[in-house]
């Protein structure tokens, strides 16, 4: 055999020794290496050389999050309650050696340790703790099981109570004393509704009273102030009238009379009780009333005349009284009403 075919065969086998030495570990996973049947190292995503001969993989763990489900059917608790629970574990591989080494099946391994440690935690707590307590049990569950899984390299991340059953006739009793507190619950939010409700209408109804209090007070103070100012224009009245008697001033009182009889004549005009009225005038009376008032109209034209004439301007103001104020002469006299009541 010559040197060309010995180098030939030396390159072949280096080359096959080299395709063997070399390892493809995927993105997620960690490969153990064995020397001689003995743990090494663990290899990590990407290329990697293996020994020949010398040394082999050992054992592919998956380095991502898997979720392992419980089917749990005999918890008992504290009351002696037999409940039914399904239970899900998500965990994740921290060391690939400790979870190939450490534990012989780590799946069954940790289904036994999570049911162990549920059945003792359900065990300290009442029914009702229980019902209330899910998610906390959870949590609880995850610090007792961490201690032991942590020396076979896994960390537990999440543990949850997927359902939790009751006996059916338990399941009855749970409703009925639901729908009592309910029932309870509403029979008191009545009361209270009622309560306020009527606490509300006594205190608007004192509201109310109070408005009126106030307002009645107010309208008597209003009516006691008018009949006071009526009573003082009255007293003014008096006064005056009995200052004009006084004086010697009949025409006064005829002014007065023909205003009266004529507000009268007004009022029984304004009447809504008959569709005419037939009543008696007397002419004489009605006659002097109203020539008391020309009088009365005449004296103050006088008056008027006398004040203009006394002062600088006289001549001026009277003519314009005189411009103004009619003459006797042009004053028409007054004529009594006809038989049917007509002013001619």
């Amino acid at each position: 055999m010559d040197v060309a075919t010995l180098l030939i065969i030396v390159a072949v086998v280096l080359l096959l020794g080299s395709l063997l030495a070399v390892r493809r570990v995927p993105q997620g996973f960690a490969f153990t290496v064995e020397r001689f049947g003995r743990y090494v190292r663990t290899l990590e995503p990407g290329l990697c050389l293996v020994w020949p001969i010398a040394e082999r993989i050992g054992a592919r763990q998956d380095l991502r999050e898997r979720h392992l489900r419980l089917a749990l059917t005999d918890l008992v608790t504290r009351d002696r309650i037999n409940v039914r629970s399904d239970a899900v574990c998500f965990y994740q591989i921290a060391d690939a050696a400790k979870a190939s080494y450490e534990v012989e099946s780590l799946e069954d391994a940790l289904r036994s340790l999570l049911g162990v440690m549920l059945r003792n935690q359900v065990g300290n707590l009442d029914l009702d703790a229980l019902l209330g307590a899910r998610a906390r049990l959870g949590v609880e569950l995850m610090n007792a099981c961490e201690g032991v899984v942590s020396v076979w390299g896994v960390q537990l991340t999440r543990v949850e109570l997927d359902t939790l059953q009751l006996p059916e006739a338990l399941m009855d009793a749970v409703a009925k004393g639901r729908t009592t507190e309910l029932e309870r619950r509403a029979s008191v939010l009545a009361a209270e509704g009622e309560r306020r409700t009527a606490r509300l209408k006594a205190e608007a109804d004192r509201d109310a009273s109070i408005m009126h209090a106030e307002t009645g007070s107010r309208v008597a103070a209003l009516e006691a102030e008018a009949r006071e100012r009526r009573a003082e224009a009255e007293a003014r009245a008096s006064l005056m009238l009995s200052r004009a008697v006084a004086e010697e001033r009949p025409q006064t009182l005829s002014y007065l009379i023909a205003r009266q009889y004529v507000d009268a004549l007004q009022t029984l005009a304004a009447s809504d009780n008959g569709r005419f009225v037939v009543m008696p005038l007397e002419h004489g009376g009605l006659s002097s009333s109203f020539d008391g008032i020309r009088a009365l109209a005449e004296g103050a034209f006088a008056d008027a005349r006398a004040a203009g004439a006394s002062g600088p301007a006289g001549a001026e103001n009277t003519r314009d009284s005189a411009a103004a104020s009619p003459s006797p002469a042009s004053v028409r006299s007054f004529q009594p009403p006809d038989v049917d009541g007509r002013i001619g």
